[in-house]
């Protein structure tokens, strides 16, 4: 058997160079598809964070997102309550009635808007103020604000109660004008007029006196006696020309006045109600009276009633023959 040498010993072990560049190129696949599963899983792969952490997250940042709308809310509120403060609303006062006032009118009396709702929600659901003592009962209503707007509260007499003085007043009219017509029916004699001009007291002659005089009748006599009532007397003939359609001018000639012969108002005793039935004082200048007394104690003299914003130079002037203190 031939010795082999070394070289080709080699030969027969070893791989040929076509096998070894195949080898070669199956591990350079291999290696590069080993290196993409690698970095596809370190590199380019997030990191997994559990759902439950997200949702705390997500929690936490509306947590922090509500307390920052409402720290800023609070302090916008803050600000406009302090705004408010700084700037109160302008009031006024004037005489008013609860049950036809508008809205305007209410808000400038320094009632708040939601007050002046609740008002006219009463009226329109029927609601009515009698009374200025029923403004009171306005929902809110403070006794310091009632207090201020009490001198001003006017009740139309279509709201008024009936005063049991008017009431019984009303219906002996009532009574006289029925009786009168039935003597009218039963055609009575009719007084005889004066043939020559005489002097009659203004505030003792009763109708059948003042229908002898030309030009008065039956009504025109009525319409004297009731404001002679209504005044408690009368002070001078010029006051005649207070009541409507009577010929003053013409009929003054007939009257005079005995002095002191009318009644007086105690404005330090006398009630409302009293006080707000003279045709020269009214509810309005009343309250005004009884506020004052309340806060002054009794009144001295005529110009005291001055200082109240009421009691105009003419108001003055016609109600002092009427008042005592």
């Amino acid at each position: 058997m031939p010795r082999l040498t070394i070289k080709q010993k080699k030969k027969d072990m070893g791989l040929r160079r076509s096998d070894r560049r195949i080898l070669l190129l199956l591990f350079a696949v291999l290696l590069a598809v080993w290196s993409g599963v690698l970095l596809d899983r370190w590199l380019l792969r997030p990191s997994a964070v559990p759902i439950q952490t997200l949702n705390e997250v997500a929690m936490e940042t509306l947590a922090e997102q509500r307390m920052g709308d409402s720290r800023i809310s609070t302090e916008n509120a803050r600000a406009s309550s302090d705004d408010d403060e700084e700037m109160p609303p302008q009031t006024e006062t004037f005489a008013f009635d609860p049950n036809t006032a508008d809205s305007c009118a209410l808000i400038r009396l320094g009632l708040p808007s939601w007050q002046v709702k609740g008002i006219l929600k009463y009226r329109a659901m029927g609601g009515r103020y009698h009374r200025a003592e029923d403004f009171k009962r306005v929902p809110g209503m403070t006794p310091e604000v009632y207090e201020r707007l009490a001198p001003f509260i006017t009740i139309g007499r279509a709201f008024r109660y009936y005063d049991k003085s008017e009431l019984d007043a009303d219906n002996a009219l009532r009574k006289e004008d029925n009786q009168q017509l039935r003597d009218s029916l039963a055609s009575p004699p009719r007084p005889e007029k004066f043939k020559e001009l005489t002097a009659v007291d203004l505030n003792a002659a009763d109708t059948t006196l003042l229908k002898r005089i030309p030009g008065i009748a039956s009504y025109r006599a009525r319409q004297i006696v009731r404001y002679r009532e209504k005044l408690g007397g009368y002070v001078n003939t010029e006051q005649l020309s207070e009541i409507e359609r009577l010929p003053a001018a013409e009929l003054s000639q007939w009257f005079f006045v005995t002095p002191n012969s009318h009644r007086r108002i105690n404005v330090n005793t006398a009630t409302l109600a009293e006080m707000g039935r003279h045709p020269y004082m009214g509810f309005a200048r009343a309250h005004a009276i009884e506020s004052y007394r309340k806060a002054h104690g009794s009144i001295k003299s005529i110009n005291e009633l001055r200082l109240l914003p009421d009691f105009t130079d003419r108001a003055i002037a016609r109600l002092q023959p009427y008042l005592t203190y």
